[in-house]
């Protein structure tokens, strides 16, 4: 708990000092764009995009110029308004939910929200906001190297030490007299099996481009992964007497050579003598070598390939994004003609509620209410016993800081409550801030319901379903044609084994699937 707290607590003054820096070099006019920045830069730190920052700047410069533009042109009229902001709100969120397990759209799709609610910007400010904007994507970008400049070599190496020290540990096992499989080493074998895969998904597979180093690095992992289950055979033909000690221990000397980056194969004879379960090893080093000679494929797409990719319609991607934005842009279109004062309060609702798969946006839609509901009591009773306008800031200040604590999301709610109806109260009457924000929430929980049951709908089966789908055709490519590209459907088949939560039925039979493509893309 108190290294949360530090941690938390440092990430509070960060964030602080932040918006302060941001305001102070792009004026004041600009500081709801350091927060939409800070925003989309904390939300995206999660995910290692430090392979290729080049294209990462184009991407973000692309999505902040038009969210600055567009959030401006939207406000001259209603109609233009609906046709922008469903283009913007339905790119931003297909293109940050496509392929991740963790949809990253919600910190684009508020800070757009804040551009046109919080702070839209006037004819004259339009260029120093777009500066702004600029600006702001050279941050994200300092923001993601700040965090994850050290993660990929950091989780490849440590996973891969992890499999070569199991390995070892196996084989002094049998050394031991004790050849029996272990349940954790299985366990984290798996385990680091999908922290290393996800690391090389997010890094080559989000980038659509394979290089020498990541063919190297998937090939030793799932090489090495299948060797750990090769020994099973051999353990039963050194309890038969069919291998001798001095087998072992030269297996073990040959990991450890591998595990001190020392790929030595002049001891490949071992594999061929003995018995036919060491032989059978011999395809984990043809396969390892096959890799450090380059000679398997992967072809290199070019910067425009990897920056445009085509719509899946057939995606739960696309799904969402169209019901979101079109949800979305209903609302802000009916918000702006008619006026509404507190329309936001409406949108911002909808943009959280409005999940991927119904049983989570039904699940959320339940928290929010509570939360809010309890939040409202809570601020009713606080700025009734606080009633200076510098005690409800602290209040508001406070409710900010005591909320990064909430994991929970109806917990979250109450603190995000407190601090949106203090900042609102400085401009209205606590009765008509309080009325607005819970009469806004019920409308933009009924319609995020109604949306998510019958728009586009969505349920966790037919995603299931859908990974299922995608994992078949890479499993297919495997199998009928594995001289093109492996490395890149062998990734691609976990990840949406991870994405279907597929991992422990068909874990097995993706890792022998994977390591028989590799022996036969050799020739």
């Amino acid at each position: 708990m108190k290294q949360k707290i530090i941690v938390n607590t440092l990430m509070f003054i960060f964030m602080l000092l932040f918006i302060s820096f941001f305001q102070n070099v792009f004026g004041v006019s600009n500081k709801m764009v350091g927060i939409t920045v800070l925003i989309i830069g904390l939300g995206i730190c999660e995910k290692d995009l430090t392979y290729n920052l080049g294209l990462l700047v184009v991407r973000l410069l692309c999505f902040l110029l038009a969210m600055g533009i567009f959030s401006y042109l939207s406000l001259l009229n209603p109609i233009l308004g609906f046709i922008l902001n469903f283009s913007f709100i339905f790119y931003a969120t297909y293109a940050m939910v496509e392929g991740n397990k963790k949809p990253y759209h919600f910190p684009f799709v508020l800070g757009y929200l804040f551009l046109i609610f919080l702070s839209p910007s006037a004819p004259t400010d339009l260029p120093g906001r777009l500066i702004a904007l600029i600006g702001g994507a050279f941050l994200i970008v300092g923001l993601q190297w700040l965090f994850n400049h050290k993660t990929y070599d950091k989780v490849l190496n440590s996973r891969l030490d992890q499999v070569l020290n199991q390995l070892i540990h196996r084989l002094e096992r049998l050394l031991a007299k004790d050849s029996g499989s272990c349940e954790e080493e299985v366990h984290a074998l798996k385990a680091s099996m999908g922290r290393f895969m996800k690391a090389i998904y997010e890094r080559f597979g989000t980038n659509g481009s394979f290089n020498k180093e990541g063919v190297e690095q998937v090939t030793h992992m799932v090489a090495y992964e299948k060797m750990y289950y090769l020994l099973d055979e051999v353990a039963k033909d050194y309890e038969a007497g069919l291998i001798d000690d001095e087998t072992i221990e030269d297996l073990i000397v040959f990991i450890k050579e591998h595990r001190g980056g020392h790929h030595a194969y002049s001891g490949v004879s071992m594999f061929d003598q003995g018995a036919t379960s060491v032989k059978e090893l011999k395809q984990v080093l043809l396969v390892l070598q096959t890799a450090e000679r380059d000679e398997y494929s992967h072809d290199q797409r070019t910067l425009w390939e990897q920056f445009l990719k085509p719509i899946d319609r057939e995606s739960y991607a696309f799904k969402f994004a169209m019901r979101l934005s079109i949800l979305l842009s209903v609302c802000l279109f009916i918000s702006q003609l008619f006026g509404l004062s507190y329309g936001r309060w409406l949108c911002f609702t909808i943009a959280a509620l409005v999940q991927p798969d119904a049983e989570s946006s039904h699940k959320k839609t339940i928290e929010r209410l509570i939360g809010t509901g309890v939040g409202a009591t809570i601020f009713v009773a606080l700025i009734t016993i606080f009633k200076e306008e510098s005690q409800q800031m602290i209040i508001v200040l406070l409710s900010s800081y005591i909320g990064m604590y909430m994991n929970r999301y109806d917990f979250k709610m109450i603190f995000i409550t407190i601090q949106a109806l203090g900042g609102a109260l400085l401009t209205a009457t606590g009765s008509i801030v309080i009325g607005n924000r819970l009469f806004y929430i019920v409308v933009g929980a009924v319609i995020a319901y109604l949306g998510n049951k019958w728009l586009f709908p969505i349920r966790r089966k037919d995603i299931k379903e859908h990974y299922i789908d995608l994992y078949e055709q890479q499993k297919n490519h495997l199998i009928k044609t594995p001289q093109n590209n492996p490395h890149e459907a062998i990734v691609d088949a976990y990840h949406y084994l991870e994405m279907g939560k597929l991992e422990d039925e068909k874990y097995s039979e993706w890792l022998d699937v994977s390591f028989e493509a590799l022996v036969r893309a050799q020739s």
